[in-house]
């Protein structure tokens, strides 16, 4: 549902979800309080404060952000999520994985690095020159 977050009678708030749909592209990064599910294409970062889907149409090259993410398409870029990553069967991820739980299906496909635990930070360390010359 698309809305401004509100109910009819204006008191509950209603969990926001965004929808990317099969045949949109969107260039550009996305930030988001919501929900979103990508079935089109993104080129460019995603940050989202709840959840996260890629639908199996669904192809993102950019990093991408949020507290759970399910993946059944293809993203080329990293992934950093607060909670749960899944990678559904008919998945591809070319990038690093930084996340509390990880889950991959059989067929699923990841080439990359993977970090998991509490209190991850986005950003891998460094390997200082004189050990990269080693």
């Amino acid at each position: 549902m698309l809305g401004n977050g509100k109910s009819k009678s204006g008191n509950t708030p209603q969990k926001l979800l965004n929808l990317i749909g099969t045949g949109t592209t969107i260039k550009g990064d996305i930030q988001c309080s919501g929900d979103i599910r990508i079935d089109g294409v993104v080129k460019g970062n995603i940050e989202v404060s709840q959840k996260l889907v890629v639908g199996p149409s669904g192809k993102v090259t950019g990093d991408i952000t949020g507290s759970q993410i399910s993946i059944s398409g293809s993203v080329i870029g990293n992934v950093h999520a607060d909670e749960t990553t899944v990678l559904h069967g008919q998945s591809s991820v070319t990038g690093d994985i930084h996340t509390k739980q990880i889950i991959i299906e059989q067929g699923g496909v990841f080439n990359g690095h993977c970090k998991m635990g509490d209190n991850l930070n986005p950003v891998m360390p460094k390997v200082n020159e004189t050990e990269s010359a080693k």
